[in-house]
């Protein structure tokens, strides 16, 4: 079994994924982390969230007072995925509501998620019954 992961490289005001894998060193800050929760989106919301990294996100609103930088210098953070998929994003806020620092993980199976919350989310809006309620 691998280890888990215990570092990241973290960029900052990242507009989408490709920009996490595509970050020259210098640009990027490793870091140690800690996933305070997970997110687990649809394959759709996943891949529009993805390419729009520095957009208000409610899942990130909703959380916002979880993530930080705590004393020891270890990172808060959501991960971001699709229970389908292997790898997801780590996003620490810094309380805005869109992504100040994110990082890509390939295996988030190496990461050690036991006993942290999963919230799935759906940002789907619902359809007003048509009928009783004009």
């Amino acid at each position: 079994m691998t280890a888990p992961i215990q570092t990241a490289r973290f960029v900052c005001k990242a507009e989408r994924v490709r920009e996490l894998t595509d970050t020259l060193p210098h640009m990027a800050r490793q870091s140690p982390f800690h996933v305070v929760k997970v997110i687990e989106l649809t394959q759709a919301q996943y891949q529009h969230y993805a390419a729009h990294l520095g957009e208000k996100a409610p899942f990130i609103t909703a959380n916002r007072a979880l993530m930080g930088t705590d004393a020891h210098g270890v990172i808060r953070c959501l991960l971001i995925t699709v229970r389908s998929r292997r790898d997801g994003m780590l996003i620490d806020a810094q309380g805005y509501d869109y992504a100040r620092y994110s990082a890509y993980i390939r295996d988030k199976s190496r990461l050690s998620l036991r006993d942290i919350p999963v919230e799935h989310y759906n940002l789907k809006l619902r359809e007003h019954q048509k009928g009783r309620d004009r």
